[in-house]
């Protein structure tokens, strides 16, 4: 009975990690209107900690996981944004807009790569 309930216990733990290893291909079909799905969001942390984008151009980034979004602002040559995932709850505007922000060194060359959320 011991047992049973150990492994009752370690089964629901492991089944409520919802991160998932990154997939290029389920990366770049799940923009647009999938938006607000948590399915790159899944992705992010393994993207960070795997280190796979960092010492690459930015054309290397874009055939991994697509454009950048246009966001207006003045580091718009050395910082860029990929939507992640949008977040509401009753309100027709997002509640929250989760990005992934990657910072380019001077030659242009990936250095760091972070989760970013507006509210």
């Amino acid at each position: 009975m011991r047992c049973f309930l150990i492994a009752i216990i370690l089964l629901f733990a492991f089944s409520c990690n919802k991160n998932t290893h990154f997939s290029s291909e389920i990366w770049k079909k799940s923009g647009g209107e999938n938006l607000t799905l948590d399915t790159r969001n899944r992705m992010v942390k393994d993207l960070i900690e795997s280190q796979i984008l960092l010492g690459k151009t930015e054309q290397n980034i874009i055939n991994l996981i697509g454009e950048p979004s246009k966001v207006n602002r003045p580091e718009a040559d050395s910082i860029k944004y990929y939507q992640v995932q949008e977040i509401y709850s009753w309100n027709i505007d997002p509640d929250e807009l989760l990005f992934l922000k990657i910072t380019f060194n001077e030659c242009q060359i990936s250095k760091k790569v972070e989760k970013f959320i507006t509210k």
